[in-house]
């Protein structure tokens, strides 16, 4: 009996001690804190989401995950909150009020490179791409049309001092009549433009561009009858007769207003 009784205790305490054992196995096996994951992060979402339960930092089931990890597995926990949901404006109401109950849950993702981006040239407009706009144009020919008429009055008011100082006793070959009509159509012309200038009208551009031929073809009969049709006397001296110079730059200053009205007119079309 007593060999049985000490047996007995024998195999009692052998049990304790693979209990204990196998105790200490299954303690030691069992982690202290749960690994973070992806599915474990979603699953806390979709946990806090359908609990109502605001998140206010982050968990640890999704602590050691990187920025765009958890905000993948935030995402996926509020597209699963408006899941079943029929219509888009429905599920879209679903997944905003869902949203509260993550919100610091995301991480701001960190840019890859902090470079800052090259700067980008603004476009040039339009009207400077290479060309003269109708404005610039426009103010162009204003400027040579004053310049042509102003040397155009001096011209004319050269000649008729000059013509009093040494009044011939002939008959003047230049009839002031076409004098009177080249002055008069270059002022109503100049006059047409600065209107054109002011009002952006493209028939009043066009109207004073086409009153310049008419003002050249009578300065060049002027030029004809003072040059051509009447040369001087070799022993008399030209009487009334302007520079040759003078009259080149107004020739050329007059060539120039017309290129530049006819340019500013087509600008405007």
């Amino acid at each position: 009996m007593r060999a049985r009784g000490n047996q007995s205790k024998t195999s009692l305490a052998l049990a304790g001690l693979v209990l204990a054992a196998l105790c200490a196995a299954g303690c030691s096996s069992q982690p202290g804190t749960s690994q973070a994951s992806v599915g474990s992060c979603t699953q806390f979402g979709e946990s806090a989401i359908r609990q109502h339960v605001t998140v206010t930092a982050l968990p640890p089931a999704c602590r050691g995950l990187t920025a765009a990890q958890v905000n993948a597995a935030a995402g996926t926990a509020l597209r699963s909150a408006g899941s079943g949901v029929r219509g888009k404006a429905a599920r879209r109401e679903r997944v905003v009020a869902a949203s509260h109950y993550l919100a610091h849950m995301f991480v701001p993702v960190p840019a890859p490179n902090s470079v800052s981006p090259l700067p980008v040239a603004a476009p040039l407009p339009a009207a400077s791409a290479g060309w003269l706009s109708k404005t610039a144009w426009g103010l162009l020919a204003l400027g040579s049309w004053l310049a042509t008429i102003a040397l155009g009055l001096g011209l004319m008011a050269r000649r008729e001092l000059r013509g009093r100082a040494r009044r011939p006793a002939r008959r003047p070959r230049r009839p002031p009549a076409l004098n009177l009509a080249h002055l008069v159509l270059a002022g109503v012309s100049l006059l047409a433009w600065v209107g054109y200038l002011a009002t952006a009208v493209t028939g009043v551009a066009w109207v004073a561009a086409g009153l310049l031929p008419l003002v050249a073809g009578l300065g060049m009969a002027l030029l004809f009858l003072t040059y051509v049709a009447a040369p001087a006397a070799p022993d008399s001296p030209a009487q009334g007769r302007a520079p040759v110079l003078i009259v080149g730059v107004h020739v050329v200053f007059a060539t120039a207003t017309i290129l530049f009205a006819v340019l500013a007119a087509i600008g405007t079309g």
